[in-house]
């Protein structure tokens, strides 16, 4: 039998164990990087796992993989998953091996994509609806954005990897809870962005592109999020027909950017208002890619095959929707942090519970969840409760495999 191609996937988590699970089914041989244990790590279609001495969130990481390359010819495709990974490669793909296949975006597509400054600009070149915003470096700043734009409004981070207070945007409908919500200048942050806030649900928009033109993408309406508030990762979502907005606003950014891989662009949009603010775009695979995957999409087969050949033959595909997904594990993880951070009260819990739990049992597929494959979602709630366990007194007694097989690194 012919031997399988080796692939390696950067960052373990939620998303590597689909983009393992597709790539095991299409031939490749999957190896994973460990990082906090990772979710993919336990799944049995990975082959293997490197156990890297750094993450990409460390210095000296990318000289870690040059290194492991040159010690395995046979790795002939590297995915970076997690941003961190994504960026860091494009900021340092000349330390790494030539002749390999990069399953990214271009260095320029990645870095100016990461950067939601001048992604307001790319927006307002291509004729993309974005809500008022101001770059601020101040509290003062703050405050005066705040007055011209007006509320209700919401604050960002530069970057999605360094949350405020743990909070991928803090929204503030007031004056007064601006001012109670934001009482010192957030550590980690030389630049805020502050925005005028679209009441209605985010959509998502997964796709790729082939030189600027769209060629696969399917609309998810986010119906829930691990945070109270509506802000953080979607817990319940659906797929549904493409809206002509949307897609009109996806093939502008994929053309301005000339964009080829695969792509995550999000929008808020309130129809009552008939408002929508471009809110950002990853050029990576989604946290939840067993939404595209399912869908029919092929992002994962299409990330590496139009790094091979950007001008290859493809068929055009977007999809009618139709799907609803679920992330239970995500879903009451979600309570528990919203109770913890003050967006919800204790008498909201039993029943934010009661239809993370509904969800779970009506939806049509779980993001995580595959009987055939459960380990890596048993282990987000074993991971859980073996941290827990450490925390009490004599808890180092069980061990550091609480982390060997399982975790979730902060995501964007």
């Amino acid at each position: 039998m012919k031997n399988k191609q080796n692939v390696l996937l950067l960052g373990n988590f939620r998303p590597t164990v689909a983009i393992a699970r597709r790539l095991s089914s299409l031939g490749y041989r999957v190896i994973v990087t460990r990082d906090k244990g990772g979710l993919a790590a336990a799944s049995r279609f990975t082959a293997e796992v490197w156990d890297a001495p750094k993450t990409a969130k460390e210095p000296g990481f990318f000289e870690c993989l040059a290194e492991f390359l040159d010690e395995r010819p046979d790795i002939g495709i590297v995915v970076p998953v997690e941003e961190a990974y994504v960026l860091g490669l494009a900021q340092n793909r000349h330390k790494l091996p030539t002749g390999r296949i990069y399953g990214t975006p271009s260095d320029v597509v990645v870095t100016t994509s990461l950067d939601k400054v001048a992604m307001l600009n790319v927006a307002e070149r291509a004729g993309i609806p974005s809500a008022p915003a101001v770059v601020v470096n101040t509290l003062e700043e703050v405050a005066t954005a705040a007055q011209e734009i007006g509320f209700p409004l919401v604050v960002r981070p530069l970057s999605s990897s360094q949350p405020i207070a743990g909070r991928k945007a803090l929204i503030a409908l007031t004056k007064d809870v601006l001012q109670q919500s934001l009482t010192a200048w957030p550590d980690g942050h030389e630049q805020l962005i502050v925005q005028r806030f679209i009441r209605g649900p985010r959509y998502n928009v997964d796709f790729a592109a082939q030189k600027g033109r769209v060629i696969r993408a399917v609309a998810t309406l986010i119906l829930r999020t691990d945070a109270f508030d509506g802000t953080g990762i979607d817990v319940c979502g659906r797929t549904l027909p493409m809206p002509d907005d949307l897609r009109d606003y996806t093939a502008r950014m994929a053309a301005e950017l000339d964009y080829t891989g695969v792509g995550l662009i999000q929008f808020m949009v309130d129809r009552d208002r008939d408002e929508i603010s471009f809110l950002e775009l990853n050029p990576r695979f989604n946290g939840n890619t067993a939404v595209p995957d399912r869908a029919g999409l092929e992002l994962c087969r299409l990330s590496i095959d139009l790094a091979i050949d950007p001008n290859r033959e493809e068929v055009e595909f977007e999809s009618d929707g139709g799907l609803r997904h679920a992330w239970f594990y995500g879903d009451v993880q979600g309570v528990r942090q919203s109770l913890k951070r003050g967006m919800m009260q204790r008498d909201q819990v039993p029943g934010a519970l009661w239809q993370a739990l509904k969800d779970a049992l009506t939806a049509d597929f779980h993001v995580i969840w595959k009987w055939h494959d459960p380990l890596p979602g048993l282990s987000q709630f074993t991971n859980t409760f073996r941290n827990a366990l450490r925390k009490l007194p004599g808890g180092n007694r069980f061990g550091r495999r609480a982390t060997d097989r399982t975790g979730e690194p902060h995501e964007t």
